[in-house]
């Protein structure tokens, strides 16, 4: 016979929440086909992935993500320069670092983790919803399995741990029924009964949101800003709305607490030109459409389900990050807005004011649905926030927390209907047992079918060879380097969020580090500082030069991924070749490593040791031209070295940063057109001096060479005729600022000094 503590155990929802961890376990392992994949080896190695690999390889190595001297060297990756306010994966990193020192163990671990305890937080929303247990099971794995968790993956792992969020909904519902959030538990001792209570648990809850993600936080503010104007408005009391609010402030306390450590920077590093850059108009573009939730998801198993919403996604604009709730969370959604419709029709009918409970939970969620739609739909509230500021644009993320809404919806009314219907049909517990079952795991079943992708072990072996054959290749490299070198890396690809030329992506400059310990990487560095830069400009420099530069900024290699190397680019690679001699290639020949060594002790030979510091300082924080934000590219990716950008502002201005601390001899050289028309471009310098030329569709170049003093400087431009009413489109490319000093010190080395390689 069971004890009573045993007893009161199983006849609790403790056996429901293990039977949910065990069967999102077997459903996501079956739904990622993990019988093909290896733990240590990353199930996603491109795009974004890369950049998550790095975030967890950093708190791995150096305790926390903020700092990695491995990339953007020599000044090192500041990552406050990118504020996040995610931290509890960092954490979570942190916590997973205690058991394993692999990056590709942790991500993958975290990721898998990251099912369970979404299944786990969605089963206590549903039962707060008063579902019974079975079909709460059924629709937490549903909810843990959603078409969002899986094209979020771990490239955008932090997006695809929504863990939190059916924390924060459930306190929305327990404002909305009129329940205090900030009660202490009966107890002997008070401090106990406060630290047990639904205030201490409201706390926690958001607390773990507010800490998981900038934009769920976000969107649970809204929702409960909302919540409590209603409550307000339906009850008439302040104490419930000030109940409301005080959760609201400490939501906002943890946000600001996870944030600053990048406020603090910003204030002692001075604002970052072009770190985090987004554009207000994105708030529509990355917005949602009803027709995308209702629609199948992109990674349907079905092919005409599949084909249905490719037609739609290639045929219609605003493609947005292609949101979909599933077949599931659709029917929720319907039923939500189907009775919000009948709601309205009856309003002031007895029937209605006299719903039962559960009608009223129906009701509670469908007008959080419909206040979540209203902010994230395209042309939505979320518009209106975009006027003042442009930190949110993917609210179409939102739909993870509409499909948590409609899940629970589907799954009351489920309960209501099986209840009439076992009521009706006068069952047994028998059969009553068997139709619950029934539809649970037909609940499952459809999800499974519906919501996983088709066959998610197709890249896994492809990842396994191509991981496997850049670790050999970058193991080499390190082996043959003394610890601590620096490895220039080119071309230059702005990191975070930029693209090469070709089509190569800023996170895949990543690829290097994520494959050694030892050796400093020049990319990584957060663009928008001079120090992270630095490698753009001497790109930029004469082939001839970059060995004998790289060499001199301290690098002892130059590592080229030719895949990024645009057209204009071609003589880099013999030039290197005839200078620094034959490179060690990767097997798939992409990648090449020129050792500059023997270029570098050639320079210590010929060159007092004092006056290559000064040039290497000069090198690696030099005079840089930010062209943000008058200037902005014709796609969402940023500038990179040669591509055209435009203004349409009236006397449109780029910035000029000169870091060294003393006035320094720059020649600026810029390519100028006028897209749309012909006519005179007047340059105005920041010495005073200013340049008339006529420009047209073809360009011409511009160049003037002047003394820049320290700090920042602004270059103005005029098209003649442009006013507020018909502004000018002005196009500049190729904008370069040379310090006249490094010239000075080409000029002045021995002909043969950098000229003999290996």
């Amino acid at each position: 016979m069971p004890s009573a503590s045993l007893w009161r155990l199983l006849r609790s929802d403790a056996p429901w929440y293990a039977l949910t961890a065990g069967v999102t376990s077997v459903v996501t392992y079956f739904a990622l086909a993990l019988w093909s994949a290896r733990l240590d080896i990353p199930w996603l190695y491109q795009g974004d992935s890369l950049s998550t690999a790095a975030h967890f390889k950093t708190v791995l190595e150096e305790g926390w993500y903020e700092y990695q001297p491995s990339l953007g060297a020599p000044s090192g990756q500041v990552y406050n320069d990118f504020p996040t306010a995610d931290n509890l994966h960092m954490i979570a990193a942190k916590i997973i670092g205690l058991f394993t020192d692999s990056w590709p163990v942790a991500i993958n671990f975290y990721f898998f983790a990251g099912f369970l305890l979404a299944a786990l937080s969605a089963f206590w929303l549903l039962r707060l919803c008063r579902i019974m247990p079975a079909i709460s099971v059924a629709l937490s794995v549903a909810y843990a399995i959603a078409p969002y968790h899986f094209m979020r993956g771990e490239a955008h792992l932090w997006l695809a741990s929504y863990y939190c969020i059916p924390l924060g909904l459930g306190l929305l519902i327990m404002i909305l029924r009129g329940d205090s959030l900030w009660t202490a538990r009966p107890s002997r001792w008070r401090i106990v009964g406060v630290l047990t209570g639904r205030g201490a648990f409201a706390v926690v809850a958001v607390a773990l949101l507010a800490t998981s993600s900038t934009y769920y936080s976000v969107f649970f503010l809204l929702l409960l800003a909302s919540v409590g104007l209603l409550v307000l408005i339906r009850d008439r009391s302040w104490r419930r709305f000030f109940g409301a609010a005080g959760i609201g402030v400490v939501t906002v306390v943890v946000m600001l607490i996870n944030m600053a450590p990048d406020i603090l920077y910003s204030i002692t590093a001075g604002p970052n030109l072009g770190g985090f850059l987004r554009g207000h108009a994105e708030a529509e573009i990355y917005a949602l459409k009803l027709s995308q939730l209702l629609l199948p998801w992109p990674g349907h198993r079905i092919d005409a389900l599949q084909s249905l919403r490719s037609a739609y996604d290639s045929s219609y604009p605003l493609v947005s990050e292609q949101p979909a709730l599933g077949l599931l969370g659709a029917v929720g959604m319907v039923i939500a807005l189907v009775f919000l419709a009948y709601a309205a029709v009856s309003l002031g009918r007895r029937g209605l004011r006299r719903a039962s409970p559960r009608s009223v939970t129906i009701s509670h969620l469908s007008a959080l649905i419909f206040i979540a739609f209203l902010f994230s739909t395209v042309g939505g509230l979320s518009t209106f926030i975009s006027f003042l500021t442009d930190a949110l644009r993917g609210w179409n993320r939102m739909s993870i927390v509409i499909a948590a809404l409609a899940l629970a919806v589907l799954g009351v009314v489920l309960h209501i209907v099986v209840e009439r219907f076992v009521t009706r049909a006068a069952l047994g517990r028998a059969w009553r047992v068997a139709l619950v079952a029934v539809v649970s795991i037909g609940l499952i079943g459809v999800a499974y079918v519906d919501q996983t992708p088709r066959d998610p072990s197709a890249s896994y072996a492809s990842i396994e060879q191509q991981y496997e054959m850049q670790d050999q290749f970058f193991s080499s490299i390190e082996s043959e380097l003394p610890a601590d070198s620096m490895v220039l890396q080119l071309p230059f690809v702005p990191y975070p969020e930029s693209t090469s030329p070709t089509g190569i992506e800023s996170s895949e400059e990543l690829i290097p580090y994520l494959h050694s310990t030892s050796i400093r990487w020049t990319q990584g560095g957060i663009k928008g500082r001079p120090a992270s830069e630095w490698p753009e400009g001497l790109s930029e420099r004469p082939p001839s030069e970059i060995a004998t530069l790289a060499a001199a900024a301290g690098a002892s290699g130059i590592l080229l991924d030719t895949a990024a190397l645009r057209g204009g680019d071609t003589d880099l690679e013999p030039a290197l070749r005839s200078i620094a001699g034959e490179p060690l290639s990767s097997e798939d020949g992409r990648w090449e490593f020129f050792d500059l060594r023997p270029i570098r002790q050639s320079l210590e030979s010929e060159v007092d040791p004092a006056e290559l510091d000064a040039i290497a300082s000069r090198i690696t924080v030099p005079v840089t031209p930010f062209l943000q934000p008058d200037f902005t590219g014709f796609t969402t990716s940023d500038l990179t070295a040669g591509t055209s950008v435009h203004s349409k502002s009236v006397n449109p201005a780029f910035t000029l940063v000169n870091p060294t601390g003393s006035a320094t001899p720059v020649v600026l050289t810029m390519t100028v057109s006028l897209p749309d028309t012909a006519g005179d471009v007047t340059v105005t310098y920041p010495d005073g001096q200013s340049t008339t030329v006529a420009a047209g569709k073809e360009g011409v170049v511009v160049s003037h060479a002047f003394v820049l003093e320290p700090g920042s400087s602004e270059v103005r431009l005029q098209a003649a005729g442009s006013s507020s009413s018909a502004p000018v489109t002005i196009e500049i490319s190729h904008v370069t600022s040379q310090d006249g000093l490094l010239q000075a010190f080409l000029d002045g080395l021995p002909s043969e000094a950098p000229a003999s390689g290996p």
